[in-house]
């Protein structure tokens, strides 16, 4: 990976060739679209906002002349740069400037939930909307599966009311997986290690953490499913909190790397249960500095390169 960071980094027009690229790629490969985002985040969190921008934009004429010739309508450029791209920019430049992720993340929170009460606000009759998309989308999945009818409708009635808090909160993950992932791109160009050091003490703090859970119990007590789309944001931030507890426990327990492999197959066998399960390590960790009590208990640093 290096060599592409390495790439993006020796201009603007090679870093909006990168953007542009991985951009189309993820039409096709959704995964490969994280990468166009890493771009544009490296280019601001190393150069600024302004460059940011520059490449963001450069990237969408690429990308929409890219659409026109493939026949295809050129505003997929804006739309990316809008919806992809400039989150990402958003995001590093929050990084950039106060070194934190606990604030980077907590503004990542505040623009998702941002997003699901303007479309609360805005969009009447939302459920109803999603409720249309699943049935056209996976709708004949389900009936080849040999659901009945009623179960299908069941199960597309719950996904769809709290649709709009998992978008978001995929979002975030999304967002938050390119921001990680050009932090240590720019970590092996400029500061070997820093990265590591910097992952490992993620923390997003109480007040989050009170929040997540105030969330929570007044959306049960309630039966609220707007309550509870606030809440899935806050739950993918303290997964991520939760990832970086794990990360940090392992290395200053000089522990095996299998651990974490162990972890990252848990994840990919039981994604749902895992989220919730490290977002609950995340939430126990701001109140209980579980890391901190860890650092006193073992005053030697016995790191190793996890």
């Amino acid at each position: 990976m290096k060599p592409l960071a390495s790439f993006i980094m020796q201009g603007r027009l090679r870093a909006a060739t990168a953007t542009a690229g991985f951009g189309v790629a993820g039409l096709l490969l959704p995964p490969l679209a994280l990468v166009s985002s890493s771009a544009v985040s490296l280019v601001t969190l190393r150069l600024g906002a302004a460059q940011g921008v520059a490449v963001a934009a450069l990237a969408a004429l690429v990308l929409a002349l890219i659409a026109w010739v493939a026949g295809l309508h050129p505003a997929v450029g804006m739309i990316t740069a809008l919806v992809q791209w400039l989150p990402a920019l958003v995001l590093a430049e929050v990084l950039r400037r106060t070194f934190s992720w606990a604030i980077t993340l907590s503004v990542g929170i505040g623009i998702g939930c941002g997003v699901i009460l303007l479309l609360h606000a805005t969009v009447p009759n939302l459920p109803q909307m999603w409720l249309a998309v699943l049935e056209q989308a996976v709708g004949p999945l389900f009936e080849q599966s040999g659901v009945t009818g009623s179960e299908r409708q069941q199960a597309f009635l719950q996904a769809a009311s709290l649709m709009t808090g998992m978008l978001a909160a995929v979002s975030l993950l999304a967002l938050s997986a390119a921001l990680i992932l050009a932090r240590y791109w720019q970590a092996v160009l400029y500061n070997p290690g820093g990265f590591r050091e910097e992952f490992h003490a993620l923390s997003l703090g109480r007040v989050p953490a009170m929040m997540l859970v105030g969330l929570l119990l007044v959306a049960w007590l309630a039966d609220s499913y707007l309550l509870f789309e606030l809440s899935l944001v806050f739950l993918m931030a303290f997964f991520l909190h939760g990832l970086a507890v794990i990360h940090g426990t392992n290395a200053r327990m000089n522990l095996s790397r299998i651990w974490l492999v162990f972890t990252y197959v848990l994840l990919a066998l039981a994604l749902p249960q895992m989220v919730i399960l490290l977002a609950t390590l995340g939430v126990m960790d701001s109140f209980l500095n579980l890391r901190g009590r860890l650092t006193r208990a073992q005053p030697e640093d016995k790191s190793d390169d996890t």
